[in-house]
């Protein structure tokens, strides 16, 4: 056999391999140009961002605020933190006279506004982590039934650290769940108790992390203690007791019994507590000498086991509010608590006084105690009773003794209002002793007027009103009463008649403030 062999086929195929040979090298230099480019552009990336951070640098040091020292900065910074958002503003009308807890206005928020300014530039970042004061000024807001996480429980840390050493306010809330991670969350925070300012918490919470010894809280000013408990405890808790600092305290826990907290009660200026035992709360009562403002939210029910009789008199010289709640009661009488309650207090400074009773359960007004403390506590302008069972004549005695009241005023109060109130109110220049001779302001809502006519409201009205420059006595002397600024009523819709407005309509044209509703 013989083989015939192709040169022409031979050459192209030589020729194809001397190709694919350059077209790889091609591709090799493609890479490689490829691969350089882009170092190159990696590289001028890098440059462009250092320029442009010069650039901002740069930038600020021609704006104004870049001309500030670091001290004015700080100062900025410190308002911005401080300044509430619209809510928050809100809240604090909603509540203005109360105090205030941890949850209210923009205390939370506080830590939000240093983060999100420790993120306009590296700049701020630096002052703002140098500035501990600033990370102090929130409220640190630690739930025990969330998913504790390693880097949450490492940003805590980092938070009481940049904080350190300034004063810090906590809240702490079990939330019904227990968390594995409770004990990482004790080795965090029980380091720093000595420095908590304010102190939130529920019972379970607090009980949770073990016995503090009295004297650990040094510089505590805020405490309050809310929730309900899960736990059965009568151990005295006595961790508070020696806590120089200490000016507000709030019990809001039905389940703890204010007799189990020992604290220096002496130094307190407000006092927010909930306990059944009426008797319980006039003890704490009576040992805080220095109070401003007291709210006690307790039983109309003496119990039985608080001593009541022959309690000497005792003076608390700065309180100037008190409000109670009487709820709890249960579905036997009443036994002596108002009177029990009232009869040792003696309150030279008080302003304001407001009752609130349980719509279900009727009280015994004790007239005579009442009015011996009235005189011990000469100084009341505004009273306001909600679902009080007083009656008129019981009213009138009230008001008889109250010579600086200047506001009234009586909410869902069915046996108070009817004639008897209104000849007391109404006013003749002839009386030298007229009642409530301060009186303005009378706020008469969701009350039952009776079945008589509107004539003696009418009369009282028009002795309490008069225009500017009139109403002189014989003398030259003005009335011995004020006049009345604002009167609003708010009756039954089947008592409402359009002719109660009708005649005092010429004074409201004249310029009594009056509302009807």
């Amino acid at each position: 056999m013989s083989l015939t062999l192709n040169t022409s086929t031979v050459g192209w195929s030589h020729g194809l391999a001397i190709a694919e040979t350059q077209v790889k090298g091609l591709i090799a230099t493609a890479e490689s140009n490829i691969a350089r480019l882009t170092e190159q552009i990696r590289e001028l990336s890098r440059l462009r961002a250092k320029e442009r951070s010069v650039l901002a640098t740069l930038r600020l040091m021609i704006v104004p605020i870049g001309k500030l020292p670091t001290e004015v900065l700080v100062e900025i910074f410190s308002l911005a933190v401080h300044t509430p958002v619209l809510r928050d503003m809100f809240v604090r009308s909603a509540f203005s006279g109360w105090p205030r807890s941890l949850y209210q206005g923009d205390s939370r928020a506080a830590l939000r506004k240093v983060l999100c300014l420790s993120q306009v530039s590296s700049y701020w970042r630096q002052i703002i982590c140098d500035t501990p004061r600033l990370w102090s000024e929130g409220v640190v807001d630690i739930r025990l039934n969330r998913e504790l996480t390693d880097s949450y429980l490492s940003g805590l840390e980092t938070m009481f650290a940049r904080s350190a050493p300034y004063p810090i306010s906590l809240s702490l809330d079990h939330g019904g769940k227990k968390s594995s991670a409770t004990a990482a969350i004790a080795n965090i925070i029980v380091p720093t108790v000595q420095r908590w300012r304010n102190f939130d918490t529920d019972l379970d919470s607090f009980l949770h992390f073990g016995d503090f010894p009295p004297g650990t809280f040094q510089a505590l000013e805020r405490l309050h203690i809310k929730g309900l408990s899960e736990l059965t405890t009568s151990r005295s808790i006595m961790a508070f007791q020696s806590s120089p600092r200490l000016r507000s305290f709030t019990l809001n826990n039905l389940s703890a019994k204010i007799h189990l907290f020992h604290l220096p009660w002496g130094q307190l200026t407000h006092l927010d507590i909930s306990d059944e035992s009426l008797g319980g709360c006039r003890n704490v009562l009576l040992q805080c000498s220095n109070l401003i403002f007291a709210k006690i939210s307790t039983s109309v029910e003496w119990d039985l086991t608080t001593e009541a009789a022959n309690s000497p008199i005792v003076v608390l010289p700065f309180l100037t509010t008190l409000v109670v709640n009487f709820e709890f009661g249960s579905d036997s009488e009443p036994v002596g608590g108002l009177e029990a309650f009232f009869s040792p207090l003696a309150l030279p400074s008080l302003k304001t006084i407001d009752f609130q009773f349980d719509s279900e359960t009727d009280e015994f007004w004790p007239t005579a105690v009442f009015s011996e403390f009235q005189n011990r506590s000469p100084e009341i302008e505004e009273i306001t009773m909600i679902f009080s069972s007083i009656y008129a004549d019981e009213l009138v005695s009230l008001l008889r003794h109250a010579p600086a009241l200047t506001t009234l005023r009586l909410e869902c109060c069915w046996n108070s209002v009817d004639e008897d109130l209104f000849y007391a109110l109404r006013y003749d220049d002839s009386d030298l002793t007229p009642v409530a001779p301060k009186l303005q302001d009378i706020h008469l809502e969701h009350v039952s007027l009776g079945d008589f006519s509107a004539g003696p409201f009418e009369d009282a009205v028009r002795s309490r009103w008069w225009k500017d420059g009139e109403r002189l006595l014989a003398d030259g002397s003005p009335p011995r009463v004020c006049r009345l600024k604002k009167l609003l009523l708010c009756l039954e819709e089947s008592e409402q008649n359009d002719d109660v407005k009708a005649r005092v309509q010429d004074l409201i044209d004249q310029g009594l403030d009056w509302s009807y509703e």
